[in-house]
């Protein structure tokens, strides 16, 4: 097991600090299985000097070493919990991290399409996987790296798949990909044009597969409330209070926009994430982002605006007649002390409601379609794909004013800072564990997410750039020896407390951007999830081509 640093005189573990407000709600939602892990895979480049079979030895070695490097820069990837048990877990230190019960290679053989559903499937179970277990004592942190080699004839170089998955109370989303940004970089570390070889080799950091962490190592980042003051009004906290925190049995309230139709199921019933994903390829992604400039919105905005529209088409107006929506926010911008590179919770959240009216809307123009289409040629099945024939204009036009209204939304709760942030308010909830069974309790307040980690900046190979929605901090280096990203997935497990459909787009600076689904079994009906993922995707093709 990893081993834990000790107070001087003293063989109690060395506690850095207690866990943060928003480490404990993630924490224990963790621990009471109401959510998984959080997956960013981004597949690698090798450089043409390391691609031939022979050098395969070579590449793990260099893989290893450039993670470890990065767990040496980054501080949450080298604690343990302490006090697991109780309001208030701490973090502590940990001496030694060995890359065997972390890291895992996979050799695969198949041809595109059978890779693709191979990665899916190994995406999908480890959303899942429990940390306790094969973990006990270590961070809770896993990669699996799944080598494909070189296509037949070498028309297909050589490529990995590295997929990061994490405890959510390490860090959020975009510390996902904030490890590969730092894992890019520490593979292209002085890199020398036409050798492949690195600096790294003159000073490696492991001992076989052994980590040894130095004292100076990088100091784990205080939590958000400690980076910086979140100021809360009183108006902000009573009417938050009293929404979130009053017991469920006590006043219920019921607001059209709650997602009844997806009723939260916690335990004993079984926990499963079910995820799909799916590519805009580049020319497209380009189309799209400047039809989403010239409306004044967002990819962002667009998919909250199509996730209304596949829901309000496909959920009974009797289960739902309002949606509410939510899209995770980097805090990262507006906390000092340079914390855009910190792999850290530094997240929140900010909520759209879609009335009666804008949802009534919606439905008209999608019926008006499917009257059309019943027309020519029969009815279609209740859950078939909704985007053939092409949707009509009135329906186009409510798409984009919705997606201009959330991004209209989304900027407003930027230009505000961190003040009234619910983040400011979690100091006021004694117990998440018991706050959490409460929630479960309630009915689910929102029915989609929108998780957006913009861009990563992919190396030496990306050639175009196109803004998604925020822009990468990552250092690469250049030429086409060194090593690259190519593509990247961000894939998020169902909250059994959260939204009951999640929308995680990512892209690849000069790529495609990937958009992944993810809902928990037995709460969304598999048909119509899948009927959701795959009006998103027509419609994002649509848009990117019209």
């Amino acid at each position: 097991m990893a081993v834990t640093k000790k107070d001087a005189n003293s063989d109690r573990p060395h506690i850095i600090r207690p866990f943060g407000n928003l480490e404990c709600y993630e924490f224990h939602m963790l621990q009471l299985r109401f959510l998984g892990s959080t997956i960013v895979n981004c597949r690698y480049s090798i450089p043409p000097s390391l691609a031939a079979p022979e050098h395969r030895n070579l590449v793990v070695a260099r893989v290893e070493e450039a993670i470890a490097r990065v767990v040496l820069e980054h501080a949450a990837l080298r604690v343990d919990v302490v006090r697991a048990d109780t309001r208030r877990p701490a973090w502590v230190a940990v001496d030694r991290i060995d890359l065997a019960h972390h890291l895992l290679w996979e050799d695969v053989d198949a041809a595109d399409a059978e890779y693709e559903e191979i990665l899916r499937d190994r995406i999908e179970r480890r959303l899942d996987e429990p940390y306790g277990a094969s973990l006990a004592g270590r961070p809770w942190w896993r990669v699996l790296v799944l080598f494909r080699a070189a296509g037949r004839r070498r028309r297909r170089p050589p490529s990995l798949d590295v997929i990061f998955d994490y405890s959510h109370g390490l860090g959020d989303g975009t510390s996902g990909k904030i490890f590969h940004e730092t894992l890019l970089r520490a593979l292209n570390l002085g890199a020398a044009p036409g050798t492949g070889r690195t600096e790294t080799e003159a000073d490696p950091v492991l001992v076989g597969r052994v980590l040894r962490v130095p004292a100076a190592a990088s100091p784990l980042p205080p939590p958000a409330e400690k980076a910086a003051r979140f100021p809360v009004s009183a108006g902000f906290a009573l009417r938050t209070a009293w929404r979130e925190l009053r017991p469920p049995g006590l006043f219920p309230t019921t607001t059209a926009a709650q997602a009844r139709w997806a009723p939260i199921r916690a335990a004993p019933a079984p926990y499963r994430t079910r995820f799909r994903a799916f590519d805009v390829g580049p020319a497209a992604l380009r189309a799209l982002v400047a039809a989403c400039r010239a409306r004044r919105t967002t990819v962002t905005g667009l998919l909250h605006a199509l996730l209304l529209a596949s829901a309000a088409a496909r959920v009974p107006a009797r289960d739902a007649a309002a949606f509410a929506g939510s899209t995770a926010l980097d805090l990262r911008r507006h906390l000092p002390g340079g914390r855009r590179g910190a792999m850290a919770n530094y997240v929140s959240l900010t909520t759209h409601e879609f009335g009666p009216d804008v949802v009534r809307r919606v439905r008209d123009a999608a019926a008006s379609a499917s009257a059309s289409a019943t027309e020519r040629g029969g009815e279609p099945p209740p859950l078939s794909p909704s985007l053939s024939p092409p949707p009509p204009p009135p329906l186009v036009d409510v798409v984009w004013e919705c997606a201009a209204r959330v991004r209209a939304e989304i900027q407003a709760r930027l230009d505000r800072g961190l003040r009234n942030d619910l983040v400011g308010l979690m100091k006021f909830v004694p117990d998440w564990r018991a706050q959490l069974r409460d929630e479960a309790a309630k009915p689910r307040p929102h029915s989609f997410v929108v998780t957006n980690l913009g861009v990563v900046d992919g190396g030496p190979r990306a050639e175009v750039e196109v803004e998604v929605e925020v822009e990468a901090d990552g250092e690469t280096g250049e030429g086409g020896e060194g090593w690259g990203i190519e593509h990247s997935v961000f894939a998020v497990s169902a909250e059994v407390c959260g939204a009951a459909f999640q929308a995680a787009p990512i892209s690849v600076r000069g790529g495609a951007l990937c958009v992944s689904c993810s809902w928990q079994d037995g709460v969304v009906d598999v048909r119509l999830a899948e009927a959701i993922v795959a009006d998103l995707e027509r419609w994002l093709r649509f848009l990117g081509t019209s």
